[in-house]
């Protein structure tokens, strides 16, 4: 990658990784669904009049819109608000990488090296080690699983934007939020009630509604628009790793909100996390599909 883009990517590790706390912050007041389709639909109204839709077929809006802003944040804040933590949340959302890796290779038929496998499964060792570290929190089984159902609706998006071809990153992303908001509210009115969804309006707080423009702002608009043309412009291989950034800044930023302890076996486990990205960023690639047959690193 170059220089400049390595850069766009860890500034999405840095914003995701506060993301979770947001949301989580959000989540206390806002019921998930009234707050997912919240999120999508000021993502959507500013915008949709003035940018042009992208030059990809309706279907694969819909298949991106539906599978990333419903399904993936259903399940992602429905884990939050069962009761796993923020910093655990951005470790274990990351198995996305490796669902992203076995669905490239399957998909896209882009062979890694053995290097590239070996990075990443020392930074999934890393991941697994910042996971052992924080066994004294008690984390409902229900919750892990809500985030890796989530990762796996992730991974599945990434590869929908890869197949999106060349088309303008931000146009992608104002036009396939616009199949959000409706099955978020439709849950959000059965599961929740228009009493609840009234009163929440009505008494939501001034930080509520700060985490809500932090990310519609820093996380949807320039984090997703970014990512979006990092993955056109590379393989999904070579961007997702730096998403392994992402749980570092998600437990320091969990750890200064909530107050969510990290300790020496923590950080040592971070820095094992490092080492794996550095492995991994230090490769060139196999190409199988000639899609990507000009890409290096």
């Amino acid at each position: 990658m170059q220089l400049k883009h390595i850069f766009l990517a860890i500034l999405v590790a840095v914003l995701w990784g506060f993301n979770f706390v947001a949301s989580k912050y959000a989540l206390k007041e806002v019921p998930q669904f009234l707050f997912a389709g919240t999120r999508f639909l000021l993502l959507t109204l500013p915008f949709i009049f003035f940018v042009p839709k992208p030059n990809i077929s309706w279907t694969h809006l819909i298949s991106i819109g539906f599978i990333q802003g419903f399904m993936a944040y259903a399940c992602l804040f429905k884990g939050l608000t069962l009761g796993c933590p923020a910093g655990i949340t951005s470790v274990a959302f990351q198995i996305h990488i490796a669902f992203t890796l076995v669905l490239s290779y399957f998909v896209l038929k882009i062979t890694p090296t053995r290097r590239q496998v070996f990075g990443v499964c020392v930074s999934a060792v890393g991941m697994f080690m910042i996971i052992k570290s924080l066994h004294a929190q008690s984390i409902p089984i229900e919750a892990m699983l809500m985030v890796l159902a989530a990762s796996m609706c992730w991974a599945i998006s990434n590869l929908l934007l890869k197949c999106a071809g060349n088309v303008n990153s931000f146009s992608l992303v104002i036009w396939t939020c616009i199949f959000a908001p409706i099955p978020n509210y439709i849950c959000a009115y059965f599961l929740n009630g228009p009493d609840v969804i009234a009163h929440t309006l009505e008494n939501i707080s001034f930080y509520a509604i700060v985490a809500l423009f932090y990310v519609v702002v820093f996380v949807s608009l320039i984090g997703s628009t970014t990512q979006t043309y990092l993955i056109r412009t590379y393989s999904p291989n070579i961007v997702m790793p730096y998403s392994l950034l992402i749980p570092i800044v998600g437990m320091g930023a969990g750890w200064i909100v909530f107050g969510e302890t990290m300790s020496l076996e923590t950080i040592i486990a971070c820095a094992v996390v490092f080492i794996g990205l550095a492995i991994n960023q230090s490769l060139t690639y196999k190409k199988i599909n000639p899609l990507f047959k000009n890409e290096k690193l």
